[in-house]
């Protein structure tokens, strides 16, 4: 009977393959950390090349978010969306297949399930109530259409409202299409937020 040691090598191979897989689990169900370097969220996150961390599991159950949660959401609203879908979106995996995910959104909630939402000189107004929204870059300048939010939806703005591609293009969002809460940004590390 032959008693032969194991290879070094192979235990520290095993041992990484189960770090990464770890990795790739949490990181698709728990928490993810996103990179934000776009002005729709100006003056919230700037172009300094923001890192947030987005806490994933309320929305992988269903649990609706609360009015001014910042959401990481797919834009595309005109195609379900499916497990896969978040496997892909995972940064990790979106650098080893050389996918940059252009149509996740980072936005505002801005309206619920049954709120309606309507423009009036610059401010939004939600249930007939303006808005106080301190974290805005001004003024609205253009205007659009009332909208009263469809169950399962949420209705999604940036906060920098003129150079934002939002709710108000693609309308309300799917609660599905909703990949997780920013909690916290972490880098810059003289801008150290929570959220």
């Amino acid at each position: 009977m032959s008693n032969e040691k194991k290879s070094p090598f192979f235990s520290w191979l095993k041992q990484i393959f189960l770090i990464i897989l770890a990795t790739l689990v949490i990181s698709t169900l728990l928490i993810q950390s996103y990179k934000i370097n776009d002005v729709s969220m100006e003056p919230t996150f700037d172009r300094e090349g923001n890192r947030v961390l987005v806490f994933l599991t309320p929305y992988f159950f269903d649990i609706l978010p609360d009015h001014g949660d910042i959401l990481i959401v797919d834009s595309r609203v005109d195609r379900e969306r499916f497990f896969w879908d978040r496997v892909i979106e995972n940064p990790l995996v979106s650098i080893i297949v050389g996918e940059y995910n252009e149509h996740l959104w980072v936005k505002r909630v801005i309206g619920l399930p049954g709120d309606k939402i309507e423009y009036n000189e610059g401010s939004v107004y939600r249930n007939g109530q303006k808005l106080v929204e301190e974290y805005t870059a001004g003024k609205m300048i253009n205007a659009f259409d009332p909208v009263v939010v469809p169950e399962n939806h949420v209705y999604m703005m940036g906060d920098n409202r003129n150079r934002s591609s939002d709710s108000r293009q693609v309308g309300p969002i799917p609660t599905d299409h909703i990949q997780g809460r920013v909690i916290i940004r972490f880098y810059p590390f003289h801008k150290i937020d929570t959220y």
